[in-house]
Order: C-alpha cells, then structure tokens, then sequence
C-alpha cells in the first residue's frame, strides 16, 4: 500500500505495506476511531502507515513548531470569538447570543451543549472543535483508503487477467 501525504506545500509518496483483513474481534475491540474510518488494515499496517506520517511530519517539521503555532493560533481565535459573542461576560453562550454572535454553533447548539444546561462553556466549544477535526479526519482517511482500497483491486484484476492471459498462452503452444 502506498499513498501521498501533503504538508508544508511539499508532496512526498509513502509506502506502507499492503491492505490485510481484520483481525477476528478486532473492530468490535477498537476504539471509536477504528469503528468510524471501518477500514481494513490490520495492526501491523496501522502501525506502518502511523510511523510513516510521524516519520514525514519530523521530516517537514521536526519540532512540531508550525503545526503548535497553527494550533495555538486556531484555539486563540476560538477564544476571541467566544468572549465577543459572550454579551453579558458571565462565562458561556446562550442560545440568544449565540444565534446574534454564531450562527453556525446556533443551529448545532444542541449537540456543542454536551451537559444540556443550556449554555455552551468555551470548553464545550473546544471539544466540539476537536471532534468536528477529528470527523474531517476520519472522513478523510476513510476517502483515501476506498481509493486505495480499488487501486489496490483494480492491480490485483490486472494481474489476475494478465495471469489468465499467459495460461491461455501456453495451452496454444
């Protein structure tokens, strides 16, 4: 198996063994992120395929600093528009000042309130940042591995027919 990874403007071509079935068990065992991407690697595979991408994001950025600067960058901006959208400075969000302020929180308003008080706290906001991250994240992957997944078929057609096409060959001679 092999994939291309983007980062800092730069495209490096990964190769990370080949796609194996699940392991008996595995998927009702894993956790919540192996459930959601459904892929088919097996364990040494994920193993290869996270080493590689740590292996490149070291190469690109090998203290991690533009990915904290960006990341710090992202919660700073998510603080600010917390604490303007936040009218009467009491901590949290309403429904109201979230639909003047946010309107993107207010149609999801529900689902960021994870306790149901009514209210979103900044740190409700953040987590329902970093599950929305991790959802485009998965989506992600899940796309890059179906892509995989049918070159991976379409190679193993070609061989199978150029295999069927050699036999053929030698039954004529």
């Amino acid at each position: 198996m092999s994939f291309n990874v983007d980062a800092a403007g730069k495209t490096n071509f990964i190769a990370a063994g080949s796609v194996d079935r699940p392991v008996a068990g595995e998927e009702a065992a894993g956790d919540g992120m192996r459930q959601t991407l459904n892929l088919n690697f097996s364990p040494e595979n994920r193993e290869k395929i996270r080493k590689a991408l740590d292996d490149y994001a070291k190469s690109v950025d090998q203290d991690h600093d533009r990915i904290e600067e960006r990341r710090r960058a992202m919660q700073e901006s998510l603080k600010e528009r917390f604490l303007d959208a936040d009218n009467d400075n009491d901590g949290t969000i309403d429904r109201q000042e979230a639909t003047e302020k946010l309107p993107q929180i207010a149609r999801l308003f529900s689902q960021v309130d994870t306790n149901q008080d009514g209210v979103i706290s900044l740190e409700e906001l953040q987590d329902a940042q970093s599950r929305a991250a991790e959802r485009r994240s998965a989506a992600e992957a899940a796309i890059e591995a179906q892509k995989l997944q049918a070159t991976d078929a379409s190679a193993a057609t070609k061989s199978k027919s150029k295999q069927a096409s050699n036999n053929s060959k030698k039954r004529t001679y």
